[in-house]
């Protein structure tokens, strides 16, 4: 039972992340630390379920040009190196600390997720030439420490750099998608050598990940308006971020 629930759950809110092209682990760390699973464990489940999830949506995304490959491919090759440097920070640090961080980071994204300070302050303005690949290279090696040391693809990062960018909500989102492919697939393997999974359970949510994604990329694409579903999303990361904290102190 508990099982059939987990994979429900991961359909439902891999159609919601495939539309905010976060992949997800935000979200699948604490919720899979919470139902039992070590938290590396988690961290490695929940960067699986990011490459579905981004993956999946990515299919119609590049189809439909949404991905901008000019920014995307040098954020990955940098968040690939960084990634690296962050699954073996995350060895060495307590599992308080990790929870710590990542509740922060948590309540900094549902935060912006909700009152979109990022895109209020940029809308109107661009970055180019020299600074936005500044920006660009500083933010791809920061979002590939971030991914491997707390589990995340960075594309809760992503989203907000590419509006910073000039890149409106949908086309951030598309093209955050697909760097969260690439840098979670760094921070997986990073993290996998050490993974002892359920592999019947890990082939289900595999599943339910990737279809729940192909229904979301192509709401998001063609119907629901990504705005509100950042909203709900930011309440929900908020909620979790304060039960972390309330379980820490």
């Amino acid at each position: 039972m508990e099982n059939i629930l987990l994979v429900i759950i991961v359909f439902i809110t891999s159609i919601l992340f495939s539309m905010l092209g976060i992949g997800g682990a935000v979200f699948y760390v604490p919720f899979l630390y919470g139902t039992g699973m070590e938290l590396l464990s988690a961290i490695t489940t929940a960067l699986l379920l990011n490459i579905v999830t981004s993956g999946s949506a990515a299919m119609l995304y590049l189809r439909k040009k949404m991905v901008d490959l000019q920014v995307a491919v040098p954020l990955i090759l940098f968040a690939a190196i960084g990634t690296q440097i962050g699954g073996y920070i995350a060895r060495l640090t307590p599992v308080n600390v990790l929870l710590l961080i990542f509740s922060i980071q948590m309540l900094f994204i549902g935060t912006e997720m909700l009152f979109a300070r990022f895109e209020k302050f940029y809308r109107g303005k661009e970055i180019s030439g020299k600074k936005k690949k500044i920006l660009i290279v500083i933010g791809g090696f920061v979002i590939g420490i971030l991914s491997g040391l707390l589990g995340v693809g960075g594309g809760s990062f992503v989203v907000p750099m590419l509006i910073v960018l000039g890149y409106g909500v949908k086309f951030a989102a598309a093209t955050s998608g697909f760097v969260v492919v690439f840098a979670s697939l760094a921070a997986f393997l990073a993290h996998v050598w050490t993974w002892e999974p359920d592999v019947t359970l890990v082939i289900y949510i595999i599943v339910a990940s990737f279809l729940g994604a192909q229904i979301g990329s192509r709401l998001m694409y063609s119907r629901i308006k990504a705005e509100t579903l950042r909203k709900i999303l930011g309440v929900m990361l908020l909620v979790m971020a304060a039960r972390i904290l309330s379980g820490l102190f």
